[in-house]
């Protein structure tokens, strides 16, 4: 009985390990949620694109988007932004991954090294300021 409740106590904390890596990781994977957290955190300047950006990437290249949110204002008196590109497939945001990265590092802006962002999660690639990365979450 001993033995039973430990590998159930242990098997209970790495599933909380893991739900709580999964919660640390980017924006919402819902644009209307990503979007409205953005504005709830006090990035002033945010909106749901699904033709002016996704039409500039298609012109690249970058096929499979659903639709984009961003967001730019100040966290903390801090330079905030981000981009989050939505795809109808992760396999579209496979291989679009080194475009958008090229395509983002244009967009850096006034951001320091050490606070860009630039990654893939599931459905979605996104980029830009931790803070605002965080703020659409």
């Amino acid at each position: 009985m001993k033995n039973t409740l430990r590998i159930l106590a242990v098997a209970m904390v790495a599933v909380m390990l893991c739900l709580t890596l999964a919660s640390c990781g980017g924006p919402n994977p819902d644009p209307d949620k990503a979007l409205e957290s953005l504005k709830e955190n006090g990035v002033t300047f945010a909106g749901k694109d699904t033709l002016v950006i996704p039409t500039a990437l298609k012109v690249l290249g970058v096929d499979g988007i659903s639709s984009v949110v961003s967001g730019t204002g100040k966290i903390d008196d801090k330079y905030a932004h981000v981009t989050i590109i939505y795809f109808e497939e992760a396999e579209d945001a496979n291989n679009a991954f080194e475009k958008v990265e090229d395509y983002a590092d244009g967009k850096k802006g006034d951001a320091e090294d050490s606070d860009w962002v630039f990654k893939k999660s599931g459905k979605m690639i996104y980029y830009g300021t931790k803070d605002a990365v965080k703020a659409a979450k």
